[in-house]
């Protein structure tokens, strides 16, 4: 059509030219690429047809391979199958035995807990809340009567003690409680803990088990081949991946091996909580007891009375006559007094700073804790001392089966009672028994122990004494000393020189019931009395074949009586003879010939064969005796008797010296040079003694205490092994120092003089806040009394008077009057004993070499 057409005008044939243009453009492109589609296909699908043959041969060859390969699988898949098998019921087998082992464990726990709710928890707490309620009542009706009552000062401190008597018991009684129910709840806890053991450990049928290996073998292989063909599936991997790492370590935890792990792990520590809780609980329950009666040995409170104008006029006259003695007679030496103290003053501000520059606040050689703390750490290291001493001085006695179970010593096997105690050195133990104890050293390695040096500045930081010092002490003590025992026993049986014939040599006899009389045991009618212990519970007398008596009541053991035979004589080292009752007779017309003499045998009753030889029958005794019917006649003899020959050999071997314990301790913390460094400046290796830097009273005695003869320590009486240093008080609340008789006694401090006792030769002093600069910011004051025995006040001074730091105000006894002492005898020495409190009520005694001069 376009080209049919034949315009005239330019325009026209701009416009014809153009329609051929795209006719061309569009008729020829489209056919062009028709042409090239069709030569594409026809390559296309000869060349998907060589590629179809290809993938069809591969695949041939991939599918015989596999099949190869599947056959290997399987006989591999086969032989893992059967060696699971093997092995998996080898394991069935040793599970069931656990199994069957934590069942009966299950089962005995289960009755354990449930006789201990019934008979001892359950009726422990009725009986509690019994007696607290009967303790109530009786309370109230002590308060009933005060309140009705005229509320004198008798009165009135009756009813305190009976308020503070109910008090001790109310915490007694809940602490009992506690202890009840602490105790249950773990007995519930292991109990529940044991179900769970017993349930994860149950194994299943047997039966079950080769179809249970196939699947789980046949299910993982599967699975792996899924994931090996189709590496190219990002899905199939994501899933691999969260079944490895979610699904089967989450499955491992809930699985019963690994719940039963769990369990068997917790019973473990269900275990060392229990014994913790008993440690803890039985150490609140020894300070209990410590503070059972402690409220009625308080002092009483000081009686404060009006001073009369004659008592204003005595102290005016004696203010005048100190003034005139003491600062007047001493005027240069008062004025050279405020020169020496600004010059220490100004000393010690420079050893402190020199010490905070240098980061080292614990230079200065103070203990960082209070007195209270270290004096407790050392009476409960005493303790433990004295509580072991106590169990190996009762070793040597009658009651050492008792003292070596205390030792958790097993003396089942241990049948006789020693003849000798061989205490320290001796052939089975060739070592002295060392008790090394020294105060300084244990207060000086706590506060090394415990000193913080990550503190910023060098701040000191004061320890406490806690449950964690108990078992730190527990620790160091138990690595110093072990107890030691060597049980060596030889004893025998020997025989008697001369026989015990229970009825004589004459041939009496005791009677005995007829009956059963041919086994191995019979039922007297009498015995001698030393046979009655031998006896069984039905009171028959049990023998052997060589009719020796058998103990019935101690595992059939060897007695040393027999029984003897009616047809033999009986005859002893000494020469005595018991006749049987069958006896022998010379007769050459009845008897048979032996050697020179015919001998016949003489009965009452019946031929041999009727006759029971250890006894004499019941017709011979019938025919003997008529009125003895149902009866047989026995005798009795003590040959043998047991020959102890026993020793006990005890010691306690020091395992190491308190030295090396607590360097070793030490040297395994943190900044383990600085702490020894510290403790040997506090302990005093270098400069020769620091003693804490607590010293804040003076001395008493006009020398240093630390310099002083100390016969008792602070603390319980321990000093030696396998000895009783005092008779009286096992533990002391202060020291005993050694003076001369008659030696001066000064005050300790500016104090008055509250109590005397003349006959008791006692004397108190006593100092209200009294500044203690090393306790606390700028120092904690403390009311402080100073207990004095064995020491007469002198003539000048009387109760209430005030003295002055270091002015003499009594003299020591001129007789003995130490705790171990019987009598009063007159020496040229005394025992003084210092207590010093640091409450002013009389309850927290310290140890007065600590802040003593």
């Amino acid at each position: 059509f376009i080209d049919s057409q034949e315009p005239k005008t330019f325009k026209g044939k701009l416009l014809k030219k153009s329609a051929q243009t795209v006719n061309f453009a569009v008729h020829d492109t489209a056919k062009t690429a028709v042409d090239v589609a069709l030569a594409s296909e026809t390559i296309g699908l000869k060349s998907a047809d060589v590629a179809f043959r290809e993938v069809k041969n591969n695949l041939k060859q991939k599918y015989t391979r596999e099949a190869v390969d599947d056959y290997h699988r399987g006989t591999f898949f086969i032989g893992r199958t059967a060696f699971d098998a093997v092995r998996g019921t080898r394991n069935h087998f040793k599970s069931r035995k656990q199994y069957k082992l934590e069942k009966a464990k299950f089962k005995l726990k289960k009755a354990e807990y449930y006789v201990f709710k019934e008979d001892t928890f359950k009726p422990k707490i009725q009986k509690n809340k019994a007696d607290f309620k009967s303790e109530k009542l009786k309370f109230r009706g002590h308060k009933k009567a005060y309140k009705s009552g005229g509320k004198s000062d008798i009165q009135r401190a009756f009813f305190k003690r009976h308020k503070q008597d109910f008090r001790q018991f109310k915490r007694e009684n809940k602490f009992s409680q506690k202890k009840l129910k602490s105790e249950k709840n773990f007995k519930r806890k292991e109990l529940k803990n044991q179900r769970k053991i017993e349930r994860n450990s149950k194994t299943g049928f047997l039966i079950l088990k080769p179809a249970k290996y196939t699947a789980n073998r046949m299910k993982a292989s599967v699975w792996q081949k899924a994931v090996n063909e189709d590496s190219d599936n990002d899905f199939l991997h994501v899933v691999d991946s969260a079944k490895r790492r979610i699904i089967e370590p989450v499955a491992q935890k809930v699985s019963k091996p690994e719940k039963l792990h769990k369990a068997q792990k917790k019973s473990e520590k269900i275990a060392d909580k229990n014994a913790k809780s008993n440690k803890k609980l039985n150490r609140q329950q020894n300070r209990l007891k410590e503070k059972h009666d402690i409220h009625k040995s308080r002092k009483k409170p000081e009686h404060r009375t009006k001073s009369s104008f004659s008592d204003g006029l005595k102290k005016v006259f004696k203010f005048i006559k100190n003034v005139y003695e003491n600062e007047v007679k001493k005027f240069f030496a008062v004025i050279a007094v405020p020169i020496l103290i600004i010059l220490l003053v100004f000393m010690f501000i420079i050893m402190i700073f020199s010490s905070i520059v240098s980061g080292g606040g614990f230079t200065l050689g103070t203990y960082t804790a209070q007195d209270y703390d270290l004096s407790q750490a050392e009476k409960y290291y005493t303790k433990l001392a004295w509580d072991m001493n106590e169990k190996v001085r009762k070793t040597g006695t009658s009651d050492w089966k008792k003292a070596l179970k205390e030792f958790d010593i097993d003396v089942s096997d241990y049948k006789d009672n020693p003849d000798n105690f061989i205490f320290g050195r001796s052939e089975k133990f060739n070592y002295d028994a060392v008790f090394d104890f020294d105060v300084y050293k244990l207060w000086s390695f706590l506060c090394a122990y415990y000193y913080d040096f990550d503190a910023e500045n060098g701040d000191i930081k004061y320890w406490k004494f806690k449950d964690s010092t108990e078992d730190l002490l527990d620790e160091i003590f138990n690595a110093e000393y072990e107890f030691q025992h060597y049980y060596d026993n030889t004893s025998h049986w020997e025989e008697h020189f001369s026989y015990y014939f229970s009825g004589g040599i004459d041939g009496s006899y005791w009677l005995a019931n007829s009956e059963n009389m041919y086994g191995d045991c019979f039922l007297p009618r009498s015995n001698p009395a030393e046979l009655n212990g031998f006896k069984d519970d039905s009171g028959y007398i049990h023998f052997n074949e060589n009719l020796e008596i058998l103990n019935a009541q101690d595992g059939y053991k060897r007695t040393g009586w027999f029984i003897q035979d009616q047809r033999y004589f009986v005859n002893d080292s000494s020469g005595q003879s018991s006749e049987p009752f069958y006896s022998w007779f010379n007769n050459t017309e009845y008897g048979r010939y032996y050697g020179d003499d015919y001998h016949a045998r003489s009965y009452w009753g019946f031929s041999d064969d009727n006759q029971i030889y250890w006894c004499v029958s019941p017709q011979d005794t019938w025919y003997w005796n008529s009125d003895l019917n149902n009866c047989c006649l026995i005798s009795y003899y003590n040959a043998n008797y047991w020959k102890t020959d026993c020793r006990l050999y005890y010691n306690v071997k020091q395992k190491k010296t308190f030295d090396e314990v607590i360097s070793e301790k030490l040297n395994s913390m943190s900044h383990a040079d600085e702490r020894i460094t510290y403790y040997n400046l506090l302990v005093g290796t270098d400069s020769g003694g620091m003693h804490g830097n607590h010293q804040t009273l003076k001395s008493l005695t006009g020398t240093s205490i630390h310099e002083s003869g100390i016969i008792n320590g602070f603390g319980y009486d321990m000093q030696k092994w396998n000895e009783k240093h005092c008779n009286i008080d096992d533990l002391h609340e202060g020291v005993d120092v050694i003076l001369n008789s008659n030696s001066d006694i000064f005050a300790p401090f500016d104090c008055k003089i509250s109590e005397v006792n003349y006959e008791k030769n006692y004397i108190v002093l006593r100092k209200n806040d009294i500044q203690y600069w090393y306790d606390g910011n700028g120092g904690t004051k403390r009311d402080t009394e100073v207990y004095l025995s064995n020491v007469n006040l002198i003539s000048e001074f009387e109760k209430g008077d005030e003295i002055k730091s270091g002015q003499k105000f009594a003299v020591s006894t001129s007789s003995k009057k130490c705790d171990n002492s019987d009598n009063n005898t007159a020496y040229d020495y005394v025992h003084i004993k210092i207590k010093i409190d640091t409450d002013g009520v009389g309850w927290d005694f310290i140890d007065p070499r600590l802040v003593l001069y």
